[in-house]
Order: structure tokens, then sequence, then C-alpha cells
């Protein structure tokens, strides 16, 4: 059963057999929970070697995807479709995602070599030129995403550790980025000074108590503040340094 779409972060994990379900997954679960993430959970859903309609909804409603690319993750065709359908929701929608290479190389998965190349043209016997070409675009896309190789990790709690505050900070990044779209009345990637005030307000708790309190003298020395370059307008990147300053 997938998450409340409603709930302020969910996230989708795409992977491959009970040892990563009972693995490292269910430890991301639970350290995901304590940052108040809510990751998808299929309840051990079956993925067959087609993808369903329950997981091509979820990965939409997702606002995020963690991707788990284990050795025998190319021996799905359903993990590879759930792949492809990410990969489209990135290139759409803005969805933040997070690949993670589970005990395998990122060079193999990009060049499809190794076990996992073996694993993977096995996985393409019987499917169409069409679909097995979009599989490896889609298997190089996401392998230059940048992401986290579980060979280098030197302690398993801290890595999940990291790799949770880096999905919130995403998560949290791309809150503001739609808000902030909201307000770039043109769509230029920039809003002017006097739609600072009313994004910073609609935006951040933190900003919005320092801008209810403010007098318009001291609105606009926060707006100096927060127009880096002084082109009396602000970026999205300056908006966010802004909000982020502040918050130290």
């Amino acid at each position: 059963m997938a998450a409340s779409s409603s709930l302020p972060h969910v996230v989708f994990p795409s992977f491959h057999g009970p040892d990563v379900r009972k693995g490292i997954l269910s430890h991301l679960h639970i350290v995901f929970e304590r940052k108040k993430i809510t990751m998808f959970k299929d309840q051990e859903m079956e993925r067959c070697q087609q993808i369903g309609s329950k997981l091509i909804q979820a990965i939409r409603e997702a606002k995020a995807s963690l991707v788990l690319i284990s050795k025998n993750y190319a021996s799905s065709r359903c993990c590879l479709d759930e792949l492809l359908e990410i990969l489209k929701c990135k290139e759409s929608s803005g969805q933040i995602v997070m690949p993670i290479f589970y005990d395998v190389d990122p060079s193999d998965v990009r060049k499809q070599k190794g076990d996992f190349g073996i694993t993977f043209k096995t996985t393409c016997q019987g499917a169409t030129e069409e679909k097995k070409q979009r599989w490896i675009e889609a298997l190089t896309c996401v392998a230059t995403i940048t992401g986290e190789d579980s060979r280098t990790w030197a302690n398993d709690a801290a890595m999940l550790e990291k790799i949770s505050t880096v999905m919130l900070k995403q998560l949290k990044i791309q809150k503001l980025k739609e808000k902030f779209r909201i307000h770039d009345l043109d769509h230029n990637g920039f809003i002017t000074n006097h739609e600072l005030r009313y994004v910073m307000s609609t935006t951040d708790k933190q900003a919005r108590k320092i801008v209810d309190k403010a007098t318009d003298k001291q609105v606009r020395k926060i707006i100096k503040a927060a127009d880096v370059d002084n082109d009396g307008q602000i970026s999205f990147d300056e908006f966010v340094k802004f909000i982020e300053n502040d918050e130290k």
C-alpha cells in the first residue's frame, strides 16, 4: 500500500531481492522514519516481470526516488522499468534521484559489464531492441548521478545517517524551489526585490518570523543582504543561501 501523497516527504525505493529488503532497506526505513521522511512501503508487493500500475502511481507521486542498485538489480525487468519511470519523472518534474550502488561497481552499471552486465544481457533476452536500448540509456544515466558506493563505506551506520541527511536536505531545497517558482512570475529563474518579502513569508518559518517583525527599512536591508550580486533581483541560489545563513 502506497504512503499517502499528502505527507510532506515521500521517497520511492527501487530495489530487487529479499536480501536488500531485509538488509539495507529495512535499516534505511528506520533512519528515515526518525527524520520524519516517509518512504513508500510496498508491503512486500510482488515485483513481477512487468511494472504494475500501483508502482507507477507511487513513483509519480514521490518527491524523490532511492535507487538501490545491487548485483541482481538488472535481473528484474520490473526494476528496469521502474528506473525508466523514475528518470522520466526526474526529467519532467524534477524528482530527486539518489542511487546507492550496493556491492556493485558503478562503472559496471554504466557500461553494463562484469557480473552486472552478464545478468543484464540475460534479462534482455526476448525484449525488443527499443526496450533494450531504453534500459541501457537508463542504466548509463543513473550511474552518472551523484550517489553512494557501499564498497567505500567504513561504517554502515554513519553512511545510512549521511544518506538520510542528504535526502532530507534535498527534499527541503525541492520544497523551496516549488515555492520559489510560484512567485517567479515571468518564470525566468529570478524574483525582483519587491517579491522577496512575500516569498520569504510563505516559504520558511524562521524567515517569516524575521520579516513579520521587521520595519520597511529593515526589510530593505534584508533584501540587500540576500541580493549578493546587487543586480536588483534574487536568484534561487541567493535565496537558499540567505535562508541557510539565517538558520545558523
